[in-house]
Order: C-alpha cells, then sequence, then structure tokens
C-alpha cells in the first residue's frame, strides 16, 4: 500500500513538473511552423523583449522569416530578431534598428536596413545614415557603431549626369 501511495505522489510530481515547464498562457501562437529552435520559453523571451523595443502593450503577431529570424509586429511597428545557438545555448540578437533609433535620432519605424556582411548592417533614415557591427557570444549580442553618422546626401556616390566625382575648383 505505501508503495502504491509513492508512486501516485511520484506521478501526480511529474504531471505538476510538466505542467509547469514553459507552456505559454498564449495559445494563439502555433510554435511547430517557427522553425527547429523555438520552444515556448524562447518564444515567451522573444516576446517580452520585442514588446519592451516596441513599447507595445497589445498583442503581437509573429512571422518566421526562415533561418532562426523572427518578425515581431503589434502597434503599427514591427521589429526583427534572430536566434543563435551553439552547443544547446541561445540567444536573441536584437534589433540593430533598437541601438540606430537612438544614435540617427530617428524613430524605428522610419529606419530601413541593409546587410553589408554577415556581421555589420547599414541604416538609414530620417536624412541620416550609419554602419553598425554585430558584437556578442551565444550568451550576448549587441550592435556597436562602426562608421560615423553621416547625412544621407554627404554619403551620395558621383554625380548621376557625368558618373565623375564633381571637381572642386
Amino acid at each position: 500500500m505505501n508503495l502504491s501511495l509513492l508512486s501516485m505522489t511520484g506521478l501526480g510530481v511529474a504531471f505538476l513538473v510538466v505542467g509547469c515547464g514553459g507552456s505559454r498562457s498564449n495559445s494563439k501562437v502555433d510554435l511547430s511552423g517557427m522553425g527547429p529552435s523555438m520552444n515556448a520559453k524562447r518564444y515567451a523571451n522573444l516576446e517580452k523583449l520585442a514588446a519592451k523595443d516596441l513599447k507595445c502593450t497589445e498583442e503581437l503577431t509573429p512571422t518566421y522569416l526562415g533561418e532562426n529570424q523572427y518578425q515581431m509586429s503589434g502597434c503599427d511597428a514591427d521589429t526583427t530578431y534572430e536566434l543563435r545557438c551553439k552547443m544547446g545555448q541561445c540567444a536573441w540578437v536584437p534589433d540593430v534598428k533598437g541601438r540606430a533609433e537612438f544614435d540617427l535620432a530617428c524613430e524605428r519605424a522610419n529606419l530601413t536596413t541593409t546587410q553589408l556582411d554577415p556581421v555589420t548592417v547599414g541604416v538609414s533614415g530620417c536624412g541620416k545614415r550609419a554602419a553598425y557591427r554585430l558584437l556578442g557570444s551565444v550568451y550576448s549580442y549587441s550592435w556597436t557603431l562602426n562608421s560615423p553618422v553621416t547625412l544621407e546626401e554627404e554619403a551620395q556616390p558621383a554625380s548621376p549626369s557625368t558618373g565623375a566625382a564633381p571637381q572642386p575648383q
């Protein structure tokens, strides 16, 4: 009798542990279509990070972009994150627009990005532009300014009429 009582207690504890294990209250999100590395705990972290970055308290809409990249949308804005994992440890690479919003004194919604190489992104908006480099390890990532902030008219290529740079006189 003691053995069966012990077994029932163990079974009850097992259900309790499984029931608390990272399940999401937002059951509207189907994690099965969100890439091989996504689980409920990682999604909850992504949702919390995106809500903070977007300054949004309404429900966010996730879109899986492929290759562990996710777009989160809400409050008339969106932001993109990448999940990087190594040996079972994962971290979210933040959207570069968060850093550029401060450096360029320009709202996130007005910023556009261009991938320059695997770890460098160009950001333009509000008549300014700059390059950012991704720094970090598997535990934490951040973007750092990798060029001076320039006015877009200063950064234009050669004159379109002649194809050559204007000559000083």
